[in-house]
């Protein structure tokens, strides 16, 4: 991935990023070395122009096609919680 995927993912992430971004976005593109076209989709702050960068990116998808198979370490069934407010007509319980 290029320099406009980091440059996005830092501004998902790091606010000290976000705030020189919001204050002199110019500054920080140039700071990152983004393209002119790149600084252009950008600023128009239109999706599909951002977008299309990425248009080119192969993303391999995760995909299971079968069961895994068994847990390789199966967390135990947590014992049964009494119950919080047995009815009246519950026979365990003395009249």
């Amino acid at each position: 991935m290029g320099k406009l995927f980091h440059l996005l993912t830092d501004l998902a992430l790091d606010p000290k990023k976000q705030s020189i971004f919001i204050n002199n976005p110019r500054f920080l593109m140039d700071e990152v070395g983004l393209s002119q076209a790149e600084q252009t989709a950008i600023m128009s702050k239109e999706d599909a122009k951002v977008a299309a960068f990425f248009a080119h990116e192969i993303v391999q998808p995760a995909v299971t096609t079968s069961d895994p198979g068994p847990d390789p370490l199966p967390d135990p069934d947590p014992f049964p919680l009494p119950d919080p407010d047995p009815s009246p007509s519950d026979p365990l319980k003395e009249p």
